[in-house]
C-alpha cells in the first residue's frame, strides 16, 4: 500500500471539508429562498386584505364589528409580516457566514494545491538536474575512453 503524501492529505481533507461547507451553503441559500418567498407571499396577502377592506368599505359599506374585525385581522398579519422580516434578516445572516466559511475553506483548498504543485515543481527541478549530472558523467567518461583509444 502506497503511503501518502501528507500535503495531498491534507488537501484531500480540505477538499472534503469544502464539499461540506457547500453543501451548508446550498441549504442555507435554499432557506433563505424559502423565507423570502413565504414574506413575499404575506405581504400580497396583506395588500390583497386591505384592498378588498377598502373595497367592502367603499361600495357597499360594513358594519362596525366587520370593521373592527378586518383591522383586527390586518393587525395581526403585519405582525406577522414583520416577525418573518426578522427571519429572513436571520436567513440572510446565516447566508452570509456560510460564504465566508466556504470562501475560507476555498481558499484552504487552493493553498495546500499550490504548495502540491511547488513541491511537485521543486522535485522535478532536483530530478531533471540529478538526469544531467549522470548525462555529463557519462559523456565526461566517454570522452575519457575516446582519449585512451
Amino acid at each position: 500500500m502506497k503511503v501518502k503524501n501528507p500535503m495531498t492529505l491534507l488537501r484531500d481533507m480540505a477538499e472534503e471539508k469544502l464539499t461540506e461547507t457547500t453543501r451548508q451553503l446550498g441549504s442555507v441559500q435554499q432557506s433563505l429562498q424559502s423565507a423570502v418567498t413565504q414574506h413575499e407571499q404575506l405581504q400580497h396577502y396583506e395588500h390583497e386584505y386591505q384592498q378588498s377592506l377598502r373595497e367592502g368599505m367603499l361600495s357597499k359599506g360594513m358594519s362596525v364589528a366587520d370593521l373592527v374585525n378586518h383591522q383586527s385581522f390586518i393587525l395581526s398579519l403585519n405582525q406577522v409580516v414583520k416577525q418573518h422580516e426578522n427571519h429572513v434578516e436571520v436567513c440572510e445572516q446565516a447566508v452570509d457566514r456560510a460564504k465566508a466559511g466556504w470562501i475560507a475553506d476555498k481558499q484552504r483548498l487552493n493553498a495546500f494545491e499550490t504548495l502540491i504543485v511547488r513541491r511537485e515543481t521543486a522535485q522535478a527541478q532536483i530530478e531533471s538536474r540529478h538526469e544531467q549530472k549522470l548525462m555529463d558523467e557519462f559523456a565526461q567518461r566517454a570522452g575519457q575512453r575516446r582519449e585512451r583509444v
